[in-house]
This record gives C-alpha cells, sequence and structure tokens, in this order.
C-alpha cells in the first residue's frame, strides 16, 4: 500500500467510498431520517460534497491510499494557522479494505503531515453510532475531549 496526494481524477471514487463508509453513521442520514430529502438532495449528494470541499479546501493535505491503480480509502485535513489547530474532517475506506490497517496508516499519514505543518494539536470527530471510529481514534492516540449533541429543524 501506498499513501500519495490526491488528485482530481480521485474524486468519484473518493465519493463512492465516502457513501459507502458513512451509511448508517453520517449526521446528514440521520437529518434526512428525521426530516426527510431537504432542498430536493438526500444525504448522500451531502456527504459527497464534503470531500468535494476538503478538497477545495485544503488540496494538499488530502491524501490517498492505493494499492497500484486501486484507491483503497482517503483521508482529509484542514489547517488553523492561527490556533495551531489541525482537523481531519472525513476518513473512509473501501469496505473490502477494512481492517487491514489502512485507516491507521491515514490516520498516522495525516497526523505527520499536520505535525510538520507546524500544528500544535490535532482534532478528527466522530458519531455515537460510529464504532469503529470511537475504537480507532484512541487507539492511533486521540482522547476524548467533549461530546456535542445535533439537533435539526425543517424550515
Amino acid at each position: 500500500m501506498d499513501i500519495r496526494l490526491f488528485q482530481p481524477g480521485d474524486l468519484p471514487e473518493l465519493r463512492r467510498i465516502t457513501i459507502e463508509g458513512f451509511e448508517g453513521i453520517a449526521i446528514d442520514q440521520n437529518v434526512e431520517n428525521q426530516l426527510g430529502v431537504l432542498a430536493g438532495h438526500d444525504w448522500k449528494w451531502r456527504k459527497a460534497r464534503h470531500v468535494d470541499e476538503d478538497c477545495e479546501a485544503n488540496p494538499t493535505g488530502v491524501f490517498v491510499a492505493v494499492e497500484g491503480e486501486t484507491i483503497l480509502g482517503y483521508i482529509s485535513t484542514r489547517i488553523d494557522r492561527e490556533a495551531g489547530k489541525g482537523r481531519i474532517p472525513n476518513l473512509a475506506v473501501d469496505s473490502r479494505q477494512r481492517g487491514q490497517g489502512v485507516g491507521r496508516a491515514l490516520i498516522q499519514y495525516a497526523v505527520d503531515y499536520l505535525r510538520e505543518q507546524g500544528m500544535a494539536f490535532v482534532m478528527i470527530e466522530t458519531m455515537v453510532n460510529n464504532p469503529i471510529g470511537q475504537h480507532l481514534y484512541p487507539s492511533c492516540g486521540f482522547v476524548e475531549a467533549g461530546r456535542q449533541i445535533h439537533y435539526a429543524m425543517k424550515l
């Protein structure tokens, strides 16, 4: 497995892996389950947009795990230089590759990148209904800093 910088041609596969990986745990899906489809777009469309936003906001901080030409997963980062804060907004691994260390390798790669960028700390978040994230992130050295409850209201 190699980890390389995101390329624009990766976007369709990154979107697919994201939708697959966040099925059942995405906040956007939870909102849709409560309020229905909003503004003519389903949760999958909304979640796929997160990938586009990450790649636009910090294209040199989106990394893709590959085996030959096959994309195994990816991770995105954001940087707040003034606050010294790095953030990992999205991490997704193809369902056929889970449990093989791809996510862990991507996290380490992103943490190293954020350290090289001079960040003092990095944050990642997960939903309470994501047992994989709740296990993986602490095992990579993250500590729980707080919990948040999301509310939504249809307008």
